[in-house]
């Protein structure tokens, strides 16, 4: 065997599939979001494809970003570490050009750094993109971006250690048939760790009509539970003084109302009247009470 891989203890990929499916659902819907930020800007309907998620180092994701990049780095509470947000330098220039007029054919310029009508873009980009994440996630947990810092570059971006695992949700953009440009977001592993289970859980999808066998045996389970019913004779009011000087063989009047209460718990369920039956107190209903509350 020659393909065997050195593994970390502690690392744990175990799990990561459910976890990556929760990002690719959230990555899907944010997608069709990307287009009605892109589009104004582009003059056309782009093409935005959803690539599935996948975990990475760090140092390989890096290694495929180009030199000259625009890295967003936000902290996104209250998930854990930095969420960086990497656009790349051509298609910067190819908006702007398709935003002032252009076709988007123009020769890119050979620079280490941006312009500032290609800052504005930038910013103008981040914020739409970091809100609509917001929008995204808003199904499963509240987060709260705020940006760190903006850099020409990875190298100047870098928030994460060579190995640690990342995952990296990637959207491509293209605006004319010979030019593709990615738009990452890279999470770290860490991060999505302590949102896990909810996002493998929390699916609108699953809403919808309850299981009628389910309900028909919770049904008959309650059925057998036992709940205390009690009624009141009488509430004779007596004052602290009185009854500080109450002793055996007091008698205390009280006035047995015609109707009493049956109460269930802390709800009066119905009134009626005390009897007897069989030789034994019973207690005989003669009108159930009636509300929504019931």
């Amino acid at each position: 065997m020659t393909d065997v891989q050195t593994f970390a203890l502690g690392r744990g990929e175990a799990q990561a599939p459910m976890m990556l499916s929760g990002v690719d659902r959230l990555g899907e819907k944010l997608g069709r979001h990307l287009r009605a930020i892109i589009e104004p800007i582009a003059g056309v309907r782009p093409n935005i494809v959803a690539k599935s998620a996948e975990l990475l180092d760090f140092s390989n994701w890096s290694g495929q970003v180009p030199a000259v990049a625009s890295i967003g780095t936000y902290r996104c509470a209250p998930l854990k570490g930095a969420v960086l947000l990497r656009m790349d330098a051509a298609m910067i220039s190819t908006l702007v050009d398709c935003f002032y007029g252009g076709i988007g054919n123009r020769p890119l310029p050979s620079r280490g750094e941006f312009t500032p009508t290609e800052d504005r873009l930038i910013t103008r980009l981040s914020d739409g993109i970091m809100a609509r994440m917001v929008d995204c996630w808003r199904e499963i947990l509240t987060i709260e971006p705020s940006l760190i810092a903006r850099e020409t570059g990875v190298g100047f971006a870098a928030s994460a250690a060579p190995g640690e695992q990342m995952v990296l949700q990637r959207f491509t953009v293209s605006i004319t048939r010979d030019a593709e440009w990615p738009i990452d977001l890279i999470f770290p592993l860490a991060a999505l760790r302590g949102v896990e289970a909810l996002m493998g859980t929390r699916l609108p999808d699953e809403d919808g009509p309850a299981d009628p066998i389910w309900q028909a045996r919770i049904a008959r389970q309650m059925r057998d539970i036992r709940l205390p019913a009690r009624t009141v004779l009488a509430r004779p009011n007596l004052s602290l003084a009185d009854l500080m000087q109450l002793k055996a063989g007091d008698v205390i009047p009280v006035t047995i109302s015609r109707s009493l209460p049956l109460i269930v718990g802390d709800r009066i369920l119905a009134h009626g009247t005390i009897g007897e039956q069989e030789g034994r107190a019973a207690f005989q209903i003669e009108k159930l009470v009636q509300g929504s509350d019931q």
